[in-house]
């Protein structure tokens, strides 16, 4: 009997003796090893009746750090902007509604433009740092948590991309559906970088 969809996605994971982090079979290198990307634990995979058995063999200690931590710092501020923006545009909404758009509020309409905009940009660097990350202190290695962060990337960058450009053009309503989205998916990009740093 073939296993199909998520029951079969999840038999082929296994989980971290050290951690708990959930790491898949496929994350095994050419000598069919992983390297756990929390704990470095050097783990083998054996199968057993069916199961799969994380084995561990050795421990990674030696793993260069980020000097900085760029890719945080660029995280939490795209995170912190984009709810700003979208309050923003809740405040216009209504201002608008009741006709008591007075003085300098009106200035609020390039503010919020400006504002997404960054976010983007920060998007940006935050994949871009992200990236130098995973080349320097993961080595490169295909871990399926980060392969995933990296397609959830690209559709946060498409989402961001439409939220602006529907901005531009006035469609402000379905511009602020599309950032809720993307707040959607920053979250859950959040959620597996979590992973990453706090394990399971």
């Amino acid at each position: 009997m073939k296993l199909k969809g998520k029951f079969r996605k999840r038999k082929n994971l296994v989980i971290c003796p050290i951690c708990h982090l959930e790491l898949s079979a496929n994350d095994v290198n050419i000598n069919g090893l992983v390297v756990c990307p929390v704990c470095g634990a050097v783990i083998e995979i054996i199968e057993s009746e069916g199961q799969k058995i994380p084995v561990v063999h050795n421990v990674e200690t030696k793993r260069p750090q980020p000097l900085f931590r760029l890719h945080t710092i660029a995280t939490h501020f795209s995170i912190g902007l984009l709810p700003v923006a979208m309050l923003a545009q809740i405040w216009l909404f209504f201002a608008r509604a009741s006709g008591e758009l007075l003085g300098n509020l009106d200035l609020l309409l390039p503010m919020c433009f400006l504002f997404l905009s960054i976010v983007l940009i920060g998007g940006i660097l935050t994949f871009a740092t992200g990236f130098v990350d995973w080349k320097r202190k993961y080595r490169g290695r295909n871990y399926e948590i980060i392969t995933r962060k990296i397609r959830w990337s690209i559709v946060l960058f498409i989402l961001l991309s439409f939220a602006i450009f529907l901005f531009w053009i006035e469609l402000f309503g379905w511009s602020f559906l599309t950032q809720i989205f993307a707040l959607g998916v920053i979250a859950k990009i959040g959620h597996l970088g979590g992973f990453l740093v706090f394990g399971k």
